[in-house]
């Protein structure tokens, strides 16, 4: 029985070292923490190695919940708060890589996943009070609120094919008082004040409504170029500098480099290196955590898989540079929404 028991301890940890492999996580008790296991994407160069590098998939819609849930795959903001959990209650995480791959989305999202990784990264650890060093690799798309968090990363990297930027504010409210008078449709508002329904697509926005928009955009606008200027002023970037990149226009890898927007372009594995050398390690497995049904059995894999665009393929028309499905934002004709969004 005893060699049995060793026989399934070695097995489980060689388990480990094995790239696609899943095992489970020491995440405490509650329903919860039992929807994440981890896989291993990219194995350590030796067998005992025990130090883990996690990698954490930031894609799509910045988000807290929204249309994602709603198919049982949590919103940005979800996944990521069980997964820095999750690498706090693990002590062999050494770094964390977060790969962005958004076009941003809304602004109090994008806020909430900054301060979550700011806290995460701040938090002492260990008898010598060390700090789990975050990384950023950007993908394809890491603009608006796809760069906003990843600000408070210590080291940000894109590849040479990465567009990032669109710093600004955005929010798109439709009129259509115009159809409805052709129409004679009317809609009838009853309301305490002049302003109750301000933004309604029913009426025109007088030049008071408009005015309040616009501060309440430029307050959002002055909190980004803050949370700029507060993670990479110490790295070249000046007030002056970035009031004229922040005007909304996106930028390629080496613009936002030569722009210390950024910290250097790098394939994913230099980016993995790199995250060693920063926990001042030689070697590490690198890791993912995912809910159930999701596969991610090398560093680039990606889940879920995208549905097929049909329309597109077929030439109905339904183009999208960005991939974005803009159902997705259909609730903006159901009141004003004030995104970090990059949106042609």
């Amino acid at each position: 029985m005893v060699r049995m028991r060793w026989f399934y301890a070695l097995f489980a940890l060689g388990c480990l070292g094995l790239p696609g492999c899943t095992f489970n996580l020491p995440l405490g008790l509650g329903d919860d923490r039992g929807k994440l296991s981890g896989e291993v994407v990219e194995k350590a160069d030796h067998f005992w190695t025990l130090n883990e590098i996690l990698m954490i998939p930031l894609s799509g819609l910045v988000d807290i919940g929204g249309e994602r849930a709603t198919l049982g795959e949590p919103g940005m903001l979800v996944g990521l708060k069980d997964q820095l959990k999750a690498a706090e209650e693990n002590p062999q995480i050494k770094a964390v890589i977060l790969r962005v791959d958004s076009p941003g989305g809304s602004v109090t999202a994008s806020d909430l996943i900054y301060q979550e990784i700011k806290r995460f990264k701040e938090k002492e650890r260990g008898f010598d009070k060390h700090k789990i060093p975050v990384l950023v690799e950007m993908i394809d798309l890491a603009a608006s609120g796809g760069f906003y968090i990843s600000m408070p990363a210590d080291e940000i990297y894109a590849l040479p094919t990465t567009i990032t930027g669109s710093i600004g504010v955005i929010t798109m409210l439709p009129g259509i008082k115009s159809l409805s008078d052709k129409i004679g449709l009317e809609m009838r508002v009853i309301k305490s004040g002049a302003n109750k329904d301000a933004g309604s697509f029913w009426r025109e926005m007088t030049p008071e409504q408009r005015e309040i928009f616009q501060g309440l955009i430029d307050k959002d606008y002055q909190l980004f170029l803050k949370v700029i200027l507060d993670n990479r002023q110490a790295k070249g970037l000046t007030p002056e500098k970035l009031k004229a990149l922040a005007d909304g226009r996106v930028f390629d890898a080496q613009t936002a480099l030569d722009n210390h927007l950024i910290d250097g372009i790098k394939y994913p594995q230099e980016v993995f290196e790199r995250a060693k050398q920063l926990a001042g390690i030689k070697d590490a497995r690198l890791v993912t955590y995912e809910y159930p049904f999701a596969y991610r059995g090398n560093l680039y894999a990606r889940a879920p898989a995208p549905e097929p665009q049909t329309r597109k393929q077929s030439g109905g028309g339904d183009f999208n540079l960005l991939k974005l499905d803009l159902g997705a934002l259909s609730d903006l004709g159901q009141g004003p929404r004030f995104m970090y969004l990059c949106l042609p």
